[in-house]
């Protein structure tokens, strides 16, 4: 019921935008200028459908065994470091900062999945800062932990249970910034708990707010 929730809001959003352009389209009278703006609105919303039917089809992967993870030692400072190079933020204006552990920090997994799981918590933080915000991200030991935090100093919301854990039965009444984010940060904890770690959020000082990834050291 709770995905059925999700799934209802996200596809009706875009069917009505889809149906609405398609009308428009359609009763004439449009410039060829304007057609073509309701083009690509429909081509968007048809991808985001689609993008969405694959998230759904990637959890229920994951979260029923039916995903091979392949294992090997992976260098968390290097993937990190090439996530944050490939994540774009010029457009809106973020500024993005990198701070890596001073050792190598190591873990044993699924690189492809890792990589995955990373690139859907910066897209989301990054998707859902303000222009002009900044995000941080850093590398660290804990002991027997690595830990790789991403936070932002413009999102203010820290309870994310709705969408780290999947639970969309509350989905309409989440702050309008945040819809939209479909299954990304779902799929990231998936992947996160089954390499053995875990996902945290938290309130940074200045009320922003920093995903923690730990997982443990190789």
């Amino acid at each position: 019921m709770a995905f059925a929730s999700m799934m209802r809001h996200e596809t009706r959003t875009a069917l009505v935008g889809i149906q609405g352009l398609s009308e428009l389209i359609r009763d004439g009278g449009l410039s060829e200028d304007e057609i073509k703006t309701c083009a690509d609105e429909i081509f968007g919303a048809a991808q985001k459908i689609d993008a969405l039917i694959g998230q759904m089809f990637d959890l229920n992967r994951l979260e029923s065994g039916q995903t091979a993870f392949r294992t090997t030692r992976i260098d968390v400072n290097s993937m990190v470091g090439d996530v944050v190079l490939r994540t774009p933020a010029a457009t809106r204006q973020l500024s993005i900062g990198l701070e890596q552990s001073s050792v190598a920090l190591y873990v044993s997994g699924d690189p492809d999945r890792l990589r995955q799981a990373m690139q859907n918590l910066l897209g989301f933080i990054t998707g859902t800062a303000t222009t002009g915000g900044h995000i941080s991200v850093a590398t660290a030991p804990d002991e027997h932990l690595v830990v790789v935090s991403i936070g932002s100093s413009t999102l203010k919301i820290a309870q994310f249970d709705d969408w780290l854990y999947g639970r969309y039965d509350r989905y309409e009444e989440r702050p309008s910034a945040i819809i939209g984010a479909g299954l990304d940060l779902a799929i990231a904890r998936t992947i996160i708990e089954l390499h053995g770690g875990r996902i945290e959020v938290i309130t940074t000082p200045r009320g922003g707010s920093e995903f923690r990834l730990v997982m443990p050291a190789a």
